[in-house]
């Protein structure tokens, strides 16, 4: 399956996901600073590649949509609208945030430049939305990662809370997209790694050109 700038920037928008100048074919070619390109890693016979290390990855991601989609669902909001109690919204933004920083960090300790590309987009997404979740506790980091100060998001308001954090919003919902697409790349690289190829290699492209990858 030929992955295009224009299949990319397609999905992007349809999961509501800021479309910039960074492009996918970019780190598949090879511009990332590191020079981890798709091309040089197929050259590269002697790479070794930790599968065990792909199931961890794909265990972590999966647990970070999860806890999105729960965050997101909006039954802590009306519950909290009930009983006055923000606790349990609280108890599950600290959940996808320990899941958020999880991933990002065994993000960083692959070599591959797709998992690269999507660590750069989850950063991005709590970037673009920094201003919004600092006013509930929520900061991030120089590293990335983030934190929730629960005096603070327990003092907010219910409606600002579901309006940030809720399905109305953008954040947990593009937390949730990324976090699939992560789980679906480390599994397509845990089988290739299984079968001895290149994390890169032919099991790979066999088993990511059975699905829409970007759809």
């Amino acid at each position: 399956m030929r992955i295009t700038t224009q299949m990319l920037n397609a999905s992007m928008r349809k999961a509501g996901l800021p479309i910039n100048n960074v492009s996918l074919l970019n780190y598949v070619n090879g511009s990332s600073s590191q020079g981890n390109s798709l091309l040089s890693a197929l050259n590269k016979n002697g790479i070794k590649v930790n599968d065990r290390g792909y199931e961890k990855l794909k265990g972590l991601a999966e647990s970070l949509q999860e806890s999105a989609e729960k965050v997101g669902s909006g039954d802590a909001f009306e519950e909290a609208r009930k009983s006055g109690d923000k606790e349990p919204i609280y108890n599950n933004a600290r959940e996808m945030v320990k899941n958020y920083n999880n991933t990002i960090k065994a993000l960083k300790n692959t070599s591959s430049p797709l998992d690269q590309y999507y660590r750069q987009m989850l950063g991005e997404v709590s970037t673009d939305a920094e201003a919004q979740l600092k006013e509930i506790g929520i900061t991030r980091a120089s590293d990335g990662t983030l934190s929730v100060d629960k005096d603070k998001m327990t003092s907010a308001d219910i409606d600002k809370l579901e309006e940030i954090l809720g399905a109305d919003g953008t954040f947990t919902s593009r937390i949730s997209f990324l976090a699939n697409r992560i789980a679906d790349n480390a599994k397509a690289n845990a089988a290739s790694a299984s079968s001895q190829y290149n994390a890169f290699g032919d099991a790979y492209f066999a088993a990511a050109s059975k699905y829409d990858f970007w759809g």
